[in-house]
């Protein structure tokens, strides 16, 4: 029985303990279970990456894929490659050592090449843009002293030969932020570096690749 996954959901016969090796076939047991085990692989929508490298003061990455740092002012990932064209960073419960800017740049890319378009809004109702055309990174997210914030980024195409894009929004105490930005450079990259304006940050970052 091919699988009918995305389709539908399969329906398997399970064998009892007192069935023989042909009823139901046993060989048709496991062909039915790698087929649909092979259709999961291939159309989950949304799956954990595990990096191949997360690098920096106080930067540790667990076998299961999660990067956490402490009083970190740089953090270097290697994570895109051809099996993802997009990509989720997901930054949750950062502190800062003072308020400050999270920066993001594409690896190797530090030229001014980063155009971007942000809209932060206060809990007083107070709107504030920030924009900026061929700065040297993209603003994508803050922290403040001893609150927890947290943010979630949307990476497109930063393995392909084509700009790539980031939008997200990250969340505050007093506040939240739209981010929107384009990096005029067309190159393949393997990886990203998220940087502070000022002092350290302390967290955990996921990433997570859509897939193609």
């Amino acid at each position: 029985m091919a699988s009918g996954f995305p389709g539908s959901i399969d329906s398997f016969t399970n064998p009892l303990t007192t069935s023989p090796l042909n009823s139901p076939s046993h060989a048709g047991q496991h062909q039915d279970l790698n087929d649909a085990v092979n259709k999961i692989e291939t159309y989950m929508g949304l799956t954990k990456v595990i990096p191949s490298a997360a690098t920096g003061t106080g930067v540790s990455l667990s076998a299961s894929g999660t990067i956490t740092f402490s009083s970190s002012s740089t953090i270097t990932v290697t994570t895109f490659s051809a099996l993802y064209d997009n990509y989720r960073l997901e930054i949750s419960n950062v502190t800062g050592s003072t308020p400050l800017d999270i920066r993001f740049q594409l690896s190797g890319v530090t030229t001014g090449v980063y155009n971007q378009a942000n809209v932060y809004v206060n809990t007083s109702s107070t709107v504030t843009g920030y924009g900026v055309a061929g700065n040297t990174y993209s603003v994508c997210g803050g922290a403040d002293v001893g609150n927890a914030n947290s943010m979630s980024i949307d990476i497109f195409g930063p393995f392909t030969t084509n700009r790539t894009a980031i939008s997200g929004h990250g969340f505050f105490l007093n506040g939240s932020m739209l981010i929107g930005s384009q990096i005029v450079d067309t190159n393949s990259r393997s990886g990203f570096v998220l940087t502070t304006s000022t002092g350290t940050i302390s967290g955990t970052l996921r990433i997570y690749g859509y897939r193609n």
